[in-house]
């Protein structure tokens, strides 16, 4: 039995242990959104509207409803409209409580009717707009109900009404995250929690900080999500408020899934086992604390969780979860959460269907299941929630591979939800529609559908892409593809070049508009991917101020060539840019993506071991470059400089270690790394004797790392060796490099280059991406503050330079923690290294660089081959010595 196999066992006793306490949850009203119960609209007080808003409070619903009715006639007989208008807005908000959307609807048109041409109090006027909003949220109509409650927040901000400003905000906070905008609500909710932080606890309070933390763990910060998260639950435990502590409980197991994800996939599983076991325990404290929405919330999670490949519980969820779950559902007052709740229970079975798992039920079974849901969306009017219902069921139809249906069902969920402007699943149903069409065969429908869902995706990337993996949206499993998917249709058509003579005939002749224009539009699609990923590793959008790198190439530096490389399932693409050339080299190697990558692997395992890597570097070289270099199109007399815009696993390699049959590519060419079509303005270097540097060395690792690092003796040779250069140079070495001190110098001097020699790691987060100083690490998201002081500097940061750090467990997405170190430094480039670097050969590499850097006429990307070909001398046979150092970003 495999390590996997004993491990997903040792959890089968606990998660039974589980399934027996959670047992099963009973049924109850579904809490409301807002963090307290609904008030009513203030009014003058009479004996029926005090029984009325006693009756609301206690959930008499029906009783509250025939009391205001009967207030609200009476009003109308005394020809008060303006407390007439009050008693239907209270009418409203307690059908909607009820669900009974088209009474609230009429309720709430005849009380503003009664108010045309009326003066009306601000706060009632306040308070019925907050009430439009309920309706408005309740029913998927997010933009019309953000509208009401941004219009609520300024009446009451007119008013000062603190309290109340701050719950209207809060439901701007809900509105923005049902659509995923989740840059917008963590902007909101940090706002509203430095604003109620020194306010006396409150159920707000409990509510704003667990949203707060729910708003951290979509972006990634896991940490202070959790900090959150357990504020909000202590809160809520001193409150003595049982729906609150439920609620935390729920973000809190929430959180311990997403990090059992993350250490699963890292390998981490004594980690996993340990967030798995939390994750449940904070599923068992919603069942016992809730009897209804949340309970019923807590063990679709907990069922999500038993049906992931992660955690194969397959049986488990099958015998004991959905049964329950598939009888409690009916039972549920009709409303928008229990839409979502049937189609949660259907998304967990699709997934035990594509997985295979014994018993599991039939698509039509899965299909007749939303059935309600789909019933229930209608007679609510929600266009939202009917497009999720009739695109999940399209998906359905689309995985029994019933086109037809399938192809309707997503074109009816794609039109409600343009209806809505429901941008998040929108690009999901044009996406689903491309797919179908694709299997349909109708190529250019399912190219268009595709472009559509790729433009969609722009326009909400900001937000949507920037969601951590264990969220709602996983970009390597809801965003990725779709990048890849409409390229590989776009390149299908373009004539697979694998023979010389037919690359030669290209370049005669040249390709048809036609081609050019899916090579171009291919490429575009690849560079935005590119850009994605950087974004979806730092949770913002990052990159600014950048030109073309064709603009480059073709007019600045007309020495350089452009590789794109393309990793798509049946084969490598290449695609090339030469200067001052306007179309496009195309060709391909017929390897498949699991054939490249299997290479890859091997390729990195020989280099990091320091084995003979020519083999390898051969075959790499045949699939990237020589097909183009055998018909003289990189003759290093005229192409000096070769930029790589690398794809997944191709990034772990060094460009430098490929091998043309004489030698290896750092003899001939110049090399850097982009990710995308566009650098930050790659301008060249000033003079060797403008040039200002800050060099911070650290040799002994603080007493908290001394058991994770060993010392460096060689970087204090190595900031010696800078301070001996003519540059000027200002340095902070061992107990002196410390976070105040870099950050002073930065604001203090406008440096060229920054040089950072001391321990640091490259993850596949940002969590697992620093670098460390006397006073501990620095991670990425603290060397972005720290840097961000100087941003406004008359002086651009030319390069950032990381000696001594290192990648950390061979994820491609590494590379994007060494490119988006330059990004958050503002820096045109980077220097850093794949693995770890031997402390000798470091000196070596610094002596060389710093020798060569600034000269007249050599590039950025020159000084690094020469250095580079200075230890490949020295360590001949061995690139583990000389191969690590890439360069990201400005090679000029």
């Amino acid at each position: 039995m495999g390590k996997r196999q004993r491990w997903q066992y040792g959890l089968l006793s606990l998660v039974v242990l589980i399934l027996c306490v959670v047992g099963r949850p009973a049924i109850a009203h579904l809490a409301a959104s807002d963090p307290a119960p609904h008030r009513l609209v203030a009014q003058a007080s009479t004996t029926l509207e005090q029984q009325a808003q006693t009756a609301y409070q206690q959930g008499q619903y029906q009783t509250a409803i025939d009391l205001l009715q009967q207030a609200q006639q009476q009003y109308v007989a005394q020809g008060d409209r303006v407390k007439a208008a009050i008693a239907l807005s209270n009418l409203s908000l307690t059908y909607q409580q009820l669900g009974q959307w088209e009474a609230a609807t009429s309720a709430l048109q005849q009380a503003w009717t009664l108010l045309d041409n009326q003066s009306v109090p601000v706060p009632v006027q306040a308070q019925m707009l907050d009430v439009q909003g309920q309706l408005y949220f309740a029913t998927g109509q997010l933009n019309p109900a953000l509208t009401a409650w941004q219009q609520t927040a300024d009446l009451y901000d007119q008013l000062g009404d603190s309290q109340r400003y701050v719950l209207s905000r809060l439901h701007q906070a809900q509105a923005l995250q049902a659509q995923g905008l989740f840059q917008q609500v963590l902007s909101t909710l940090t706002d509203l929690a430095d604003t109620v932080n020194n306010q006396p606890d409150s159920p707000t309070k409990v509510t704003i900080l667990r949203q707060l933390g729910d708003s951290l763990r979509a972006t990634g910060n896991l940490d202070q999500a959790e900090t959150q998260l357990q504020t909000s639950l202590q809160l809520a435990e001193q409150l003595q408020e049982p729906t609150l502590m439920a609620a935390s409980n729920l973000s809190l197991g929430n959180l311990e899934q997403g990090k059992f994800n993350i250490a699963f996939e890292d390998k981490r599983l004594e980690d996993a086992n340990n967030h798995i076991r939390q994750a449940l325990n904070y599923y068992q404290q919603v069942a016992q604390l809730d009897t209804g929405e949340l309970s019923i919330q807590a063990n679709l999670n907990f069922m999500r969780l038993l049906v992931s490949p992660s955690l194969p519980q397959w049986d488990l969820a099958l015998r004991r979860l959905y049964p329950d779950l598939k009888g409690f559902l009916p039972k549920l007052s009709p409303g928008r959460s229990t839409v979502l709740a049937y189609v949660g229970l259907a998304k967990n079975l699709i997934l035990l269907r594509e997985n295979n798992a014994p018993n599991a039920p039939s698509w039509r079974e899965i299909a007749t299941l939303l059935a309600p849901a789909q019933t229930q969306a209608q007679a609510l009017g929600d266009a939202r929630s009917q497009s999720l219902v009739l695109g999940t069921l399209g998906h359905i139809y689309e995985l029994a591979q019933q086109w037809p249906d399938a192809e309707d069902l997503s074109r009816q969920a794609l039109v409600l939800a343009q209806e809505v402007r429901a941008d998040d699943l929108r690009y999901q149903w044009e996406w689903q529609l491309g797919r179908i069409l694709k299997a349909e065969d109708q190529e250019p429908g399912a190219i268009a559908a595709y472009t559509q869902a790729f433009e969609t995706l722009k326009t909400i990337r900001s937000d949507l892409v920037t969601a951590n993996p264990d969220v709602q949206f996983s970009f390597r499993e809801s965003v990725e593809p779709i990048y890849r998917e409409l390229v590989q249709l776009l390149v299908d058509p373009v004539p697979e070049i694998t023979e010389i003579a037919q690359l030669k005939a290209n370049k005669q002749n040249g390709s048809s508009d036609d081609d050019q224009a899916r090579l171009r539009q291919a490429r575009d699609v690849m560079e935005a991917l590119q850009v994605a990923e950087l974004e979806n590793f730092f949770q913002a959008a990052c990159i600014d101020n950048t030109v073309s790198i064709d603009e480059v190439v073709n007019e600045e530096d007309t020495t350089a060539a452009v590789l794109y490389a393309i990793l798509l399932d049946d084969r490598l693409e290449v695609v090339m840019k030469l200067p001052q050339r306007s179309d496009l080299i195309h060709y391909s190697a017929p390897a498949s993506r699991a054939t490249v990558n299997n290479l890859l692997a091997d390729y990195r395992s020989q280099l990091t071991r320091g084995s003979n890597v020519k083999a390898s570097g051969q075959t790499l070289y045949d699939w990237l470059l020589r097909p183009a270099a055998e018909q003289g199109l990189l003759a290093p007399d005229d192409i000096k400089t070769l930029i790589f815009v690398l794809d997944g696993n191709l990034r772990l390699i060094p460009m430098t270690t490929l091998h043309d049959d004489d030698d290896f590519l750092v003899r001939k060419y110049a090399i850097s790394l982009v990710l995308g079509l566009e650098v930050r303005d790659p301008e060249v270097l000033p003079p060797r004797e403008q040039v200002k540097v800050l060099a911070a060395s650290l040799e002994t690792p603080p007493p908290e790392e001394a058991r994770f690092y060993d010392v460096l003796p060689g970087v204090t040779v190595e900031l010696g060796i800078i301070q001996d250069t003519n540059m000027a140079v200002t340095a902070l070495q061992d107990d002196a490099f410390t976070r105040p001190a870099l950050t002073s110098e930065l604001q203090s001097t406008d440096f060229n280059i920054v040089h950072l020699a001391t321990h640091g790691q490259f993850g596949s987060d940002r969590q697992n991406t620093y670098i460390l100083s006397a006073d501990g690490r620095l991670n990425i998201d603290t060397l972005g503050q720290i840097f961000k002081s100087r941003r406004q500097a008359d002086t651009q940061l030319e390069m950032l330079i990381l000696s001594a750090c290192k990648t950390a467990t061979g994820d491609s997405r590494e590379v994007l923690g060494i490119a988006g170190a330059m990004v958050q430094s503002g820096a045109r480039s980077a220097i850093a290294t794949l693995w770890s670097v031997d402390d000798n050969a470091s000196v070596l590499f610094t002596e060389t660089l710093y020798a060569e850097l600034a000269k007249p006429g050599v590039s950025r990307a020159e000084a690094l081959r020469r250095a580079q070909v200075a230890l490949l001398d020295r360590y001949p046979g061995r690139p583990r010595f000389w191969a690590p150092y890439v360069l990201v970003g400005s090679w000029r």
